[in-house]
């Protein structure tokens, strides 16, 4: 699974001594460049906790997604308590990831599960590749590595300081060139996603980013995302469902690809 380097600006300090003077300059980054080198320092976190809201509008029907979760980017694993808000019913969502492999479980779907079965079980490298996606290597990318690879793609300007929960942070807004993303004139083709631009939002004194806000529009549905990052490099330990418990659904998933 490829993983993709990132290249970023190391800030200067420019120190020239004299006799009984000293004297130096601070290079300033501009934004793309503080945006890089944030984004290399949180790709080498080896795990985060991440706080999401997202909210998507489907047939004028808005649908609200809140949780927290905690990711382990050395082995590829996270887990996700979510509560999803429909026409006023809060629906549990848990959610376990291990590499391109997708656990979930919910009342939703229980009641159509075999007795002793409580987690539906989606590879979505398989459901990718019937759609001509390589979800491995998309989802080998770290939140780090996935901001890089947008900084890379437009234009970043500084917004101004901020704080979030407690945290002096320095806010960057990126416009995002679609095609430029991993695998992004396939995502196009398939469904030609238009991208407001995106926030970022970088500790001032730990270089970490703190959040990510995007927002885009793919076949005719809204979708705003938010996840707040904290708690860098921290244990995490993620139980994978085991098989007795888990239903294979990815034919059913490549069954809805068409396949």
């Amino acid at each position: 699974m490829r993983r993709v380097l990132v290249l970023a600006a190391v800030p200067a300090v420019l120190a020239a001594c004299g006799s009984g003077a000293s004297s130096s300059s601070h290079v300033t980054l501009s934004p793309l460049a503080s945006v890089k080198q944030s984004a290399k320092k949180t790709a080498q976190a080896t795990s985060e906790h991440m706080a999401l809201t997202a909210s998507a509008t489907v047939s004028g029907q808005k649908i609200v997604l809140t949780g927290t979760g905690r990711f382990d980017n050395t082995n590829k694993q996270g887990d996700l308590t979510m509560h999803a808000s429909v026409a006023g019913l809060d629906l549990p969502i848990e959610a376990v990831e291990d590499g391109t492999t997708i656990y979930l479980k919910s009342a939703i779907f229980q009641a159509a599960l075999p007795a002793g079965k409580s987690w539906v079980k989606i590879d979505l490298q398989k459901t990718g590749k019937k759609a001509g996606i390589d979800f491995g290597q998309l989802l080998a990318q770290d939140p780090g590595q996935q901001l890089a690879q947008l900084q890379a793609a437009g234009d970043v300007t500084d917004v101004g300081t901020e704080t979030i929960d407690g945290v002096s942070v320095e806010h960057y807004r990126a416009t995002i060139d679609p095609s430029k993303l991993p695998q992004g004139t396939k995502i196009q083709t398939l469904v030609n996603p238009k991208y407001q631009p995106e926030d970022i939002y970088v500790g001032k004194d730990d270089g970490y980013v703190h959040r990510l806000h995007a927002a885009y529009t793919a076949q005719g549905q809204a979708v705003t995302v938010v996840m707040n990052f904290s708690d860098f490099g921290q244990d995490v330990t993620v139980s994978i469902p085991p098989a007795s418990q888990s239903v294979e659904a990815t034919n059913h998933v490549l069954k809805g690809l068409g396949g």
